[in-house]
C-alpha cells in the first residue's frame, strides 16, 4: 500500500512538471509571436508614414498646377516652404530608418570590426571598447568577449565585410581578417598570426538595428 501511495505522488510530481514546461514553452512562444507583430506593426507604420509623406507632396504639386504655379516654387509662402522643407526631411528620416532595417547590415560587422580594433589598439579603452562590441553581438557575453581577444596585440580587416545572403530581418555577412595574438610557449611570449575567413548571421532586433546572432570562423 506504502508502495502504491509512493508511485502515486511520483506520478503525479511528473506530470505536474509535465505541465510547467509546457506552460513555459507556451510563453516563450507568446512572447515570440508578440514581438514579431510588434516589428510587423512598427515596419507598416513606418511604410505608412513614408506613403503619406508622399501623397502629401502629390497633392502640392497638383495645388500648384491647378493655380498655374506648375514648377514656380518662388510664389509659395515662406511658411508654406518651412514646411516642405520639413516634410522633405522627415521623409529622408524615415528612407534613412527603413534602409538600416533591411538593407545595412554590414554596416553592423564594420562596427563591430571597428570596436575590436579600438580596444586592441587603443590603450585604457580596451573595456569599453568590447562593451560597445558586444551591444552589437549580444549572444556573446562581454567576460567571453574580453577573453577571445585580450592577448590580441593587432587586429586587421583582410576583406571588407559583405553579403553572402539578405532575406527581410535575417542575412549572412562573410569577411577575413588577420590576428596576431601574444602567446606563451616554452616559458616565453611569442607573437602568432593567423588569417581567418568569418561568417556572421545576423538579425534585425526589435528597433530595426542589425546585430550578429552567431559566427563560424575558420583559420587559413
Amino acid at each position: 500500500m506504502k508502495n502504491h501511495f509512493i508511485l502515486g505522488l511520483t506520478l503525479a510530481f511528473l506530470l505536474l512538471l509535465s505541465s510547467c514546461g509546457k506552460k513555459d514553452d507556451e510563453n516563450k512562444s507568446n512572447i515570440q509571436i508578440i514581438a514579431e507583430k510588434e516589428k510587423e506593426l512598427n515596419d507598416r507604420e513606418a511604410r505608412i508614414k513614408l506613403k503619406e509623406i508622399e501623397l502629401d507632396e502629390r497633392e502640392k504639386k497638383l495645388n500648384l498646377v491647378d493655380n498655374g504655379n506648375s514648377g514656380d516654387t518662388s510664389r509659395l509662402s515662406d511658411t508654406a516652404m518651412v514646411k516642405q522643407e520639413k516634410k522633405s526631411d522627415k521623409k529622408k528620416e524615415i528612407q534613412k530608418e527603413m534602409s538600416r532595417k533591411f538593407e545595412n547590415p554590414v554596416n553592423a560587422v564594420k562596427d563591430y570590426f571597428e570596436y575590436i580594433q579600438r580596444a586592441v589598439n587603443e590603450t585604457g579603452n580596451f573595456d569599453a571598447n568590447m562593451s560597445k562590441a558586444q551591444k552589437l553581438f549580444p549572444s556573446r557575453t562581454v567576460d567571453k568577449l574580453k577573453g577571445s581577444y585580450r592577448k590580441t596585440k593587432q587586429f586587421v580587416v583582410v576583406e571588407e565585410p559583405k553579403i553572402v545572403a539578405n532575406k527581410e530581418d535575417k542575412s549572412t555577412v562573410s569577411a577575413k581578417v588577420k590576428q596576431v595574438d601574444m602567446v606563451t610557449k616554452d616559458g616565453k611570449e611569442q607573437e602568432v598570426t593567423k588569417t581567418i575567413a568569418v561568417t556572421y548571421s545576423l538579425t534585425a532586433n526589435n528597433l530595426g538595428q542589425w546585430v550578429i546572432s552567431s559566427a563560424q570562423v575558420k583559420s587559413e
